[in-house]
């Protein structure tokens, strides 16, 4: 006999109108699940839900008790509240996708959301750009499991067929997917990042590979980046699953044979595929970004899309919002300004090898590091900055409650060579204005960001924007 879910047993006591854990959206006939989470704690608002007519209430702490209200004991919060989420906002999507690592999750995502998209598909993306039903801003890049079930059940209606979305470390660990499986699951990499959540590499590690042990379907699809630097460690942890596949390894019969990358303004590819080689030309796109379409178009196929079908689209990727997105050309030199997302050490290197590649003159590159996060990565950006940069300005990023100077500070680590300029604005003119005619400068960071976030305030601010605006001017 079948156990029955948690909301069958509240379905059975109960007329149930919605979900919740915040409880200042508690309507009658509510759901309040009481999250204890990492600044608040939901048992303390079980009194406010109950006030607002909240029909049932889901904790994990055996000590609550309240004779007017149902209470349900449950030993995972966080797993109750996911696997009712799905299961109450009902969604049968015929293909669900999931991206994860530490960079390049949002850009395969959106390559395999276009190239879908231009093989006339129903398609559909959720991540940290946004989704695809409202075009909103998502505050976390895996959304709560509340608001993630709604998306999936607006897109359902919508007849959307195909889903690809982001799937963070922590919305993984906080268990934000329980109870929802995919067809296709992918890591593009793994490197430093989030160690003031994850304390220690094995557990950011570990973090990862839930997406392929406990949300694959039995004959769903694992591709992994055959490139990532500890992948004896990832093959050992997924030695019993046969459904995973590896791009980039000798066995499988789509590789980069050859890299063409002298034309500073293309790159030739070179295509092995079952046992015959395919040439691709990308216009003025870096060489991590090719790998990164690789890794999507690899996918696609490993899920039964053709080869070819898919070569005849690749070359009609749009450019992604804030990832070596170009800013503007300096009015005065046509000097060019790149804006990219790059805001973990592995992410800054790879963007700023690439710009190399791409620049004929001085490599320039403007960053800095987030407040109350991941404190150990701040000296290594301003060590890579100095090794691949020729000028290198450290300015504000999203301090939130941390002193911006101490930031700073501990990026640049006593160096003589990095110049401290604290007004982000003002920092991106004094850069655009020290660009000789074939310079190249990187505002790396925020990317597609529309923000900064000082203290709890989100105010305007739009890198891209202001490099333009600079550009223009200057």
């Amino acid at each position: 006999m079948s156990k029955l879910s948690l909301l069958s047993k509240i379905k059975k006591k109960i007329d149930i109108k919605g979900l919740s854990f915040d409880s200042r959206f508690i309507k009658k006939g509510y759901i309040f699940f009481a999250v204890e989470g990492h600044l608040s704690d939901g048992t303390k608002y079980i009194d406010e839900a109950i006030k607002k007519k909240a029909s049932a209430i889901v904790t994990s702490d055996k000590n609550i008790r309240n004779k007017n209200s149902y209470i349900f004991y449950v030993k995972d919060i966080r797993k109750a509240l996911s696997e009712t989420s799905f299961e109450f906002y009902k969604s049968k999507i015929k293909c669900l996708i999931a991206v994860t690592g530490t960079n390049g999750k949002t850009s395969v995502s959106y390559f395999i959301y276009n190239i879908l998209k231009n093989l006339n598909k129903k398609v559909g993306i959720i991540g940290t750009i946004g989704n695809s039903i409202s075009n909103s801003k998502l505050n976390l890049t895996t959304p709560d499991p509340i608001s993630l079930a709604k998306i999936l059940h607006q897109m359902n209606k919508k007849k959307i067929e195909y889903v690809v979305m982001e799937a963070s470390s922590h919305g993984l660990e906080q268990n934000r997917l329980t109870g929802l499986f995919f067809d296709l699951g992918i890591i593009t990499n793994i490197s430093h990042d989030h160690m003031d959540y994850h304390k220690n590499f094995e557990n950011y590690l570990n973090s990862k590979m839930k997406l392929f042990k406990n949300h694959l379907k039995k004959n769903g699809q694992g591709i992994i980046n055959n490139k990532i630097k500890r992948i004896d460690k990832i093959k050992k942890a997924l030695s019993g699953k046969k459904n995973i596949k590896y791009l980039g390894a000798d066995q499988n019969n789509f590789k980069i044979k050859k890299i063409n990358t002298k034309d500073k303004k293309n790159t030739f590819i070179t295509l092995e595929y079952q046992k015959k080689n395919y040439d691709f030309i990308f216009k003025g796109m870096p060489l991590f970004q090719i790998e990164n379409i690789l890794l999507a178009y690899y996918s696609l196929i490993s899920i039964g899309f053709s080869f070819f079908k898919i070569k005849k689209v690749i070359n009609y990727l749009p450019q992604i919002p804030g990832r070596m997105q170009i800013a503007g050309y300096k009015k005065s030199n046509n000097a060019r300004v790149y804006v990219d997302f790059a805001h973990t050490p592995d992410a800054l290197k790879k963007v700023l090898i690439e710009a190399r590649r791409m620049t004929e003159g001085r490599l320039h590159v403007l960053f800095g590091c987030g407040g109350d996060r991941d404190r150990a990565k701040r000296k290594k950006m301003g060590i890579i900055s100095l090794k691949y940069a020729d000028e290198t300005i450290v300015t504000d990023d999203n301090p939130r409650f941390e002193h911006p100077k101490k930031i700073r500070e501990e990026i640049i680590s006593n160096s003589v060579d990095i110049i401290n300029c604290p007004n982000r604005k003002n920092a991106i003119y004094k850069s655009i204005k020290n660009l000789k005619k074939t310079d190249v400068l990187i505002i790396a960071g925020k990317g597609h960001e529309k923000y900064q976030i000082i203290r709890d305030s989100y105010i305007k601010f739009d890198d891209v924007k202001i490099a333009n605006e600079a550009c223009q001017s200057l």
